[in-house]
C-alpha cells in the first residue's frame, strides 16, 4: 500500500494530466450524446485519455532514461502526436456516413479528431491552451449550432404511379420553372404493368418550396404515391 501511495506522489503529474484529458474529453463528449450521436460521452474521453496517456508514456519515459540532447536514444514526444492524430482519423473516418443524397457524421468526426488533439496538449502539461481549446470546441458545437445559417436543401422525391413516362416529363418542367434544379434521378418502368416509380434528387434554395411542391404533387390524383426523404 504504502508502495502504491508513494508510486502515485511521485507520478502525481502525470496524473493529474489523465484527469484533466478527461474532464475536457467528457466536456466534449457531453455535446456529442446530447446531439445523439454515436461518439458520445464515452468515446470522446476515451480518444482525449488515450491520446493524453500516450504522450505521457513518451514523457515519463524520457525523463527516467535521462534522454538528453546527447542521448543516443529518441523519444520524441512530436513523432508520438503526429501518430496519434493520424491514428484517429481512422476512427473519426468511422462515423462519417455516407449515402446517394447526403453526407452525415462530419461534424463528430471533426470533433473526435480535435479531441484527440485536447489530450495531446493536455500530455504536455499545456493546461491553459487545452482549456481554451476546450471552450472554442465548444462554442463551435453548441453557439454556432443555432446561428440561422440558411443553406441549399437537397431531398429525394419519390413518385409512384401506372402509365407512361409523359407524366414525369410534365413533373420535371414544372420543377424547373420553380427553379428547382434536378441532381440525379433514378426511373424504373415495368412494361407488363406500366408501374412507374422514380426518385429526383432536387436542389432547392427556398425552403418554402418544399411543401409548395408536396402538396401539388399529393393533390395530383394520377399519382399512386408522392414521398420525399
Amino acid at each position: 500500500m504504502s508502495y502504491f501511495l508513494e508510486t502515485i506522489g511521485n507520478n502525481g503529474v502525470f496524473i493529474m494530466r489523465l484527469l484533466v484529458a478527461m474532464v475536457l474529453g467528457g466536456l466534449v463528449g457531453m455535446e456529442r450524446q446530447s446531439r445523439g450521436r454515436a461518439a458520445g460521452l464515452r468515446t470522446n474521453i476515451l480518444v482525449c485519455l488515450g491520446a493524453a496517456a500516450i504522450i505521457v508514456a513518451f514523457q515519463k519515459l524520457s525523463l527516467e532514461f535521462s534522454m538528453g540532447a546527447e542521448s543516443v536514444i529518441r523519444m520524441d514526444p512530436a513523432r508520438a502526436a503526429a501518430g496519434v492524430i493520424t491514428g484517429i482519423g481512422f476512427l473519426g473516418a468511422g462515423t462519417i456516413v455516407k449515402s446517394k443524397d447526403f453526407v452525415r457524421g462530419l461534424t463528430t468526426a471533426a470533433s473526435i479528431w480535435v479531441v484527440s488533439v485536447i489530450g495531446v496538449i493536455v500530455g504536455l502539461g499545456e493546461f491553459v491552451i487545452a482549456v481554451v481549446l476546450t471552450i472554442l470546441v465548444l462554442v463551435a458545437l453548441y453557439v454556432l449550432h443555432y446561428l440561422p445559417i440558411n443553406g441549399d436543401q437537397y431531398f429525394s422525391l419519390h413518385l409512384k404511379w401506372i402509365g407512361d413516362l409523359e407524366l414525369l416529363r410534365e413533373v420535371t418542367d414544372q420543377l424547373r420553372q420553380e427553379y428547382l434544379n434536378i441532381q440525379n434521378r433514378s426511373v424504373v418502368r415495368h412494361p407488363n404493368t406500366g408501374e412507374c416509380h422514380v426518385v429526383l434528387v432536387l436542389h432547392m434554395r427556398k425552403k418554402e418550396h418544399d411543401n409548395t411542391v408536396f402538396d401539388r404533387l399529393q393533390a395530383d390524383e394520377r399519382f399512386d404515391e408522392v414521398g420525399w426523404s
